[in-house]
C-alpha cells in the first residue's frame, strides 16, 4: 500500500505549466518525452524538474517547431541516466527562446 500512496503522491504534484512560466536561465533536467495529440495537433510533452523547488516535476509543451518521432522519444525515455535538460532564455518577439544542453 506504501508503494501506491508514494505513486499517487508523486503523479499529483506534476503540475502543467507554460514555458514562458519558467525561470529565465535555470537548467531543467528532462525526465520524460512523449508525443501528445492536442486540439492544436500534435506536439512534445516534456516533464522537467524544478531544482529550485523541491524537485517538483513540471509538465510543459514545446513549441510546435519541435518535432521527435517515436523511436528517438522511446531511445530517450529507456535510458538510465538522462543527461538532457532545457533553458528557457526568454523570448524573441512573440516565440519562446529555449534550447537544450
Amino acid at each position: 500500500m506504501d508503494g501506491l500512496k508514494k505513486r499517487l503522491v508523486q503523479q499529483s504534484s506534476v503540475c502543467f505549466s507554460s514555458i514562458g512560466d519558467l525561470t529565465i536561465g535555470n537548467r531543467y533536467p528532462i525526465t520524460k518525452l512523449c508525443n501528445q495529440d492536442t486540439q492544436y495537433g500534435r506536439t512534445v510533452l516534456c516533464t522537467l524538474i524544478d531544482n529550485n523547488d523541491g524537485d517538483k516535476l513540471i509538465n510543459v509543451y514545446l513549441p510546435k517547431s519541435i518535432k521527435l518521432n517515436n523511436d528517438e522519444i522511446l531511445e530517450f525515455n529507456s535510458r538510465v541516466v538522462k543527461n538532457l535538460a532545457l533553458v528557457y532564455k526568454g523570448r524573441k518577439g512573440r516565440a519562446f527562446d529555449i534550447t537544450f544542453e
